[in-house]
C-alpha cells in the first residue's frame, strides 16, 4: 500500500483491521518502543538497524510484513510502537504538501500533520482526537530525539 498523504482535517477513522498499514513499511523504534517491546520478545528478534543507524522493526522476507503482524492483528497491540498507534495520522516537522496546516504542541513547536487516506478506514468511524493526537506527537518527537544506536549500545 502507497501512502497517500493529504492535511489532516475533521476525518473520521476506524481501523478495518485489515493489515496493510503493516505491510512494505519500515517502523521506526524509539529507545522507549525497544525496551516496552524487549519485555515480550528478545531485541535480536525484532530490532533491525538499517542504514547503520536508523532503528526499525524487522519484516517478514515472505510478505514484507511486520513480524508482529499475525491474521492482520498486531501481536502486541498493547505495547506497539508509538508511531504504530499514530497512523493513518503522519507527523512531520516540515510541510511535505502545497496545502499545509499546521499545529502547534503545548510546548509552541509547529508541526504538521497528514492522513494517509489509502487506510481503508478513513472516512468512517469517529474524528480524529486532535488533542490526543498533538499529545502522542509530542511524546514521540521527544523520545525519536532521545533514540540513537549509540545510545542502545549504551543501555543494553
Amino acid at each position: 500500500m502507497k501512502e497517500k498523504l493529504v492535511p489532516l482535517k475533521d476525518q473520521r477513522f476506524k481501523c478495518q483491521l485489515c493489515g496493510e498499514c503493516c505491510r512494505n513499511r519500515w517502523v521506526p523504534l524509539t529507545l522507549g518502543d525497544i525496551f516496552r517491546i524487549k519485555n515480550v520478545k528478545p531485541i535480536d528478534d525484532f530490532l533491525l538497524i538499517w542504514n547503520e543507524k536508523k532503528l526499525v522493526i524487522e519484516r517478514r522476507e515472505w510478505d514484507n510484513g511486520c513480524i508482529f503482524l499475525k491474521d492482520n492483528l498486531c501481536e502486541i497491540n498493547k505495547i506497539k510502537p508509538l508511531i504504530c498507534i499514530l497512523y493513518p495520522v503522519a507527523l512531520s516537522e516540515v510541510p511535505v504538501l502545497k496545502n499545509n496546516i499546521p499545529y502547534y504542541l503545548k510546548n509552541g513547536k509547529k508541526i504538521y500533520l497528514y492522513i494517509d487516506k489509502s487506510c481503508k478506514g478513513i472516512g468512517k468511524g469517529k474524528k480524529f482526537d486532535i488533542e490526543k493526537i498533538l499529545d502522542l506527537c509530542e511524546t514521540i518527537l521527544q523520545e525519536s530525539k532521545e533514540t540513537s544506536l549509540e545510545k542502545l549500545t549504551e543501555t543494553i
